[in-house]
C-alpha cells in the first residue's frame, strides 16, 4: 500500500481495521505518526461535542441554561482549539514531507553529478547562478557544478559543493521559509531544510556528516539581497 492511499483511507475513517491498512501503519513510521495525530484529533473533537445525559430530570429551560453556561462553552472552545492545533500541525508535517519528497527526487535525478571531484566552477558562474534567486555569496565554497533549476516552478540555484565528508547539493529556496531546521531521510539521502536569512536552503547528501558540513557552508556563505 502506498503512503497516499493509506492517508486517504485513514483520513476518511480513523477507525479502519482492514489488514492491509493496519499492516502499512505498523511498517511505516511516518504514516503511523499521521494516524496517531488523526486519532488524537478524533478523540478530542468527540470529547468536546459529547454532552452527557442528565442524571435527574430537569426542566427544559434549566437544561438550556446549563448548555449556555460560559464554563461549558469555554471548555468546548478550548477542546476544539487543541484539536485544530493538532490538525494544523499534521497538515504542516504533510506539506513538509511532500516538499522533502520532491527535493530528494530532484537531487536523485542529479546523482551523476554528486560525486567527489577536483573540478571547480568559476567564481563568476557561481555568483551569477545564485544571483538569479536574489542571493549573493559572502565567500566562495568549493563548488564543482552550478546549475539553475526550478522547484515548483520557481528558480532554485543548485550548487554541488565538495566537503571534507563528501559532496552535497544546496538548493536555494526563495518560496519556502522555515523558522527551525527540518530533517528527513528518503531514498538513501539525508536532507535538511535550513533557514538562512529571509529564505531557506535545502541541503542534501549521502551522509549525515556531509549534510552537517553543507549546513555550515550554506549559513556562512549565502545571504539574500534586500
Amino acid at each position: 500500500m502506498e503512503h497516499a492511499e493509506f492517508r486517504r483511507l485513514f483520513g476518511a475513517n480513523p477507525k479502519r481495521v482492514e489488514p492491509e491498512v493496519l499492516a502499512h501503519r505498523a511498517a511505516c513510521a511516518e504514516c503511523a505518526r499521521y494516524a496517531a495525530d488523526l486519532e488524537r484529533v478524533d478523540l478530542m473533537v468527540a470529547g468536546a461535542l459529547d454532552l452527557p445525559a442528565p442524571a435527574n430530570y430537569r426542566k427544559p429551560w434549566e437544561l438550556e441554561q446549563e448548555r449556555r453556561s460560559p464554563a461549558r462553552w469555554y471548555a468546548l472552545a478550548a477542546s476544539v482549539l487543541v484539536a485544530l492545533t493538532l490538525a494544523g500541525g499534521t497538515w504542516l508535517h504533510l506539506r513538509r514531507d511532500a516538499l522533502f519528497t520532491e527535493l530528494v527526487k530532484h537531487a536523485h535525478g542529479e546523482r551523476s553529478v554528486m560525486v567527489v571531484s577536483d573540478k571547480r566552477t568559476s567564481e563568476e558562474k557561481v555568483r551569477t547562478t545564485v544571483a538569479k534567486a536574489g542571493a549573493r555569496l559572502t565567500r566562495l565554497p568549493a563548488v564543482s557544478t552550478a546549475r539553475t533549476c526550478k522547484v515548483r516552478g520557481v528558480v532554485a540555484p543548485h550548487l554541488f559543493v565538495q566537503t571534507p565528508d563528501g559532496p552535497v547539493q544546496l538548493l536555494l529556496l526563495t518560496e519556502h521559509r522555515f523558522y527551525l531546521e527540518h530533517s528527513a531521510v528518503k531514498m538513501g539521502y539525508h536532507a535538511e531544510l535550513v533557514p538562512v536569512g529571509a529564505h531557506s536552503v535545502a541541503v542534501i547528501g549521502a551522509s549525515e556528516a556531509a549534510v552537517e558540513q553543507g549546513i555550515r557552508i550554506a549559513r556562512s556563505s549565502i545571504e539574500w539581497l534586500p
